[in-house]
């Protein structure tokens, strides 16, 4: 078997493997609360009455743009019909993205790193207790980390010794492709801008940064670099005309909807007013809460040092190669910038799409030790530590974001729906989340509610129904 087909293999089982892991338990703990129920209504409805906006912000306004709810729209129509176009096809649908995006990044790493280094990183990223939980759930945020993993993947196949004929007229699709991930998980949440920015930058730099063959018989180093130049402004081109486009609906929303507030308006307003400037402690925050995302230590370890240390490596390892430092310490850089001068507290799910670079800052550290049989003998070794923290990682996940009432709520809705197509409404004798639908769930199985209807619903826990 030649080393190509094994890592097709190994991506492939990694694929089922991290599928597995993260909706095995979906259809009965799927989390079902306001924010699922009003996403998913939006996906239940056709493609012209997708919002031209993003999902609403916890810091106010809505999203840059509908890339999230285009994906649990596709959810829907293609996976839904299966599961009945319940709740939780939407919780498969944004688990089914993440996994692509780490078949995606293994892929892509196996080419500039030794696979075990490789997998080991993918396995670390995907197998993060919060992730696993996350990652099933129809929400922005894991959306976004998907979207920018696949930027991430994308971006570091963009090979710099590709012919400079060839280069160009690979690198303007790769470099679009990158560009329209990258923004797409912008769109879904704010954080993706982490990675986003100076992945971005980094794609119009790249061309000066690599030395070409002199292909041309009176070729000079002058003209090499005004080919460099071209290139370069054909990429920041390429960048621009794919945002621009990509925004062409929320510039739609804000002409024809002028007084829903959308765009990050509160972090406009920290980083032009900052109140405070706070590096070290936006440094510390960045990585600690990353890094705990990521592999959880608690209090008892602090992040700064070792991520201080690998960032270096990376910078001095990997000067020339702006795509691999932009996706790695760049972006925890970017993040520490960006919240310098913020004084809210800080959410744990808003560093879910800095996993990735943090995981790739301390791997592309590693790779570049100078001996190849030392990193494959790292390699091999993180593999098999992961392995054996496999089942504590995924019984850890279940702390997050299980509720184990979509079950009974899903059981009762079906009978309710076959026992009564109408009814006055949907009670349960068990406790449930004050933001969940009760309804919502007959209504999709075809049950209407009527206030004149004789009859209403008691769901108990087990799922069964009475009519009263």
């Amino acid at each position: 078997m030649t080393e190509r087909y094994a890592r097709t293999a190994i991506a492939v089982l990694l694929f089922v493997y991290v599928l597995a892991m993260r909706t095995y338990d979906v259809a009965t703990t799927f989390l079902m609360l306001g924010e699922q129920t009003r996403d998913w209504a939006v996906a239940l409805g056709g493609i012209t009455d997708l919002p031209l906006l993003g999902a609403p912000s916890t810091a106010g306004g809505r999203g840059l743009g509908p890339a999230y709810y285009w994906v649990l729209w596709l959810g829907r129509v293609t996976i839904g019909p299966f599961m009945d176009n319940l709740p939780h096809a939407g919780g498969v649908t944004v688990a089914l993205l993440q996994s692509i995006a780490d078949v995606w990044l293994f892929l892509a790493l196996s080419r500039r790193v030794h696979w075990t280094l490789a997998l080991a990183m993918c396995v670390l990223i995907a197998s993060a207790p919060f992730d696993i939980a996350l990652s099933s759930l129809i929400w922005n945020p894991p959306v976004a980390a998907a979207f920018i993993k696949m930027a991430t993947a994308n971006a570091l196949t963009l090979s710099p010794t590709t012919p400079l004929r060839g280069f160009v007229e690979t690198s303007s699709r790769g470099v679009a492709l990158t560009a329209a991930l990258a923004w797409m998980g912008v769109q879904c949440h704010l954080s993706g801008l982490f990675v986003a920015a100076p992945l971005l930058v980094a794609l119009v730099l790249q061309p000066l940064f690599y030395a070409r063959p002199l292909v041309y018989e009176h070729d000079t180093s002058a003209d090499q670099r005004r080919r460099a130049l071209r290139q370069a402004g054909r990429s920041l081109a390429i960048v621009i005309g794919v945002v621009l486009v990509l925004q062409v609906p929320f510039l739609v929303a804000r002409v024809t909807q002028p007084n829903v507030a959308a765009g990050p308006g509160s972090m406009i307003s920290g980083l032009t007013n900052p109140q405070v400037f706070r590096p070290w402690f936006a440094y510390a925050s960045v990585t600690g809460i990353t890094g705990n995302l990521v592999w959880p230590m608690g209090d008892a370890f602090a992040y700064t040092i070792p991520v201080a240390i690998a960032g270096v490596v990376v910078l001095i390892a990997y000067r020339k190669d702006p795509i691999v430092v932009a996706v790695s310490a760049g972006a925890v850089a970017m993040a520490t910038l960006l919240f310098m001068t913020s004084t809210r507290p800080y959410d744990g799910y808003w560093f879910v799409t800095l996993t990735t670079a943090l995981t790739l800052t301390f791997g592309m550290a590693i790779a570049a030790i100078p001996s190849r049989v030392a990193v494959m003998i790292v390699g091999v070794a993180a593999v098999m530590f992961l392995a054996w923290r496999q089942p504590a990682r995924i019984i850890d996940s279940q702390r997050f974001f299980k509720y184990p009432a979509y079950e009974p709520m899903v059981k009762g809705s079906r009978e309710a729906a076959m026992r009564a197509p109408v009814l006055r409404d949907i009670v349960t004798d068990f406790e449930v989340h004050p933001t969940m639908d009760r309804q919502f769930i007959y209504k999709i199985l075809g049950g209407r509610i009527d206030a004149s209807a004789l009859s209403t619903a008691v769901i108990s826990r087990d799922g069964s129904v009475r009519l009263r």
